[in-house]
């Protein structure tokens, strides 16, 4: 009888640990994509010197983002201490738009940091400047 409520126990733990693990391996794609935004260039074919860098954000109803506080940086994947950002200014409609002036060609590693209420998010974008 000790046999029987020996493996019972054991097999109540083991179906609890399963349990309580498989909730943490649920994929979370809220917490990891809390907005939908994507990049565009203009021109479309970056190039050295000024290039404008528009952003679509959209939030996870795919309704645009307005009001937000949108930062932009860039640093040249290649050559370290080649930087440049600012401030992303309000198009309307969740469109956000700043000018780069790219001073080298190359990959270069383009970080979104976007802000609003509780909304506080980064995404790296890479961009080939020719």
């Amino acid at each position: 009888m000790y046999q029987q409520w020996k493996w019972i126990g054991i097999i109540l733990i083991l179906a609890t640990l399963l349990v309580g693990c498989s909730s943490s391996l649920q994929p979370q794609a809220a917490a990891l994509d809390p907005a939908k935004n994507t990049l565009k260039t203009v021109p479309t074919e970056p190039v050295v010197g000024k290039t404008e860098i528009v952003l679509d954000l959209r939030d996870q109803k795919d309704q645009p983002l307005t009001g937000a506080k949108v930062e932009v940086s860039a640093d040249h994947i290649d050559m370290s201490g080649m930087t440049l950002g600012g401030a992303a200014t309000e198009q309307g409609n969740g469109i956000y738009a700043i000018i780069a002036d790219f001073n080298m060609s190359g990959t270069w590693r383009i970080t979104v940091a976007v802000r609003k209420e509780n909304l506080d998010f980064k995404k790296d974008f890479e961009l080939k400047v020719q």
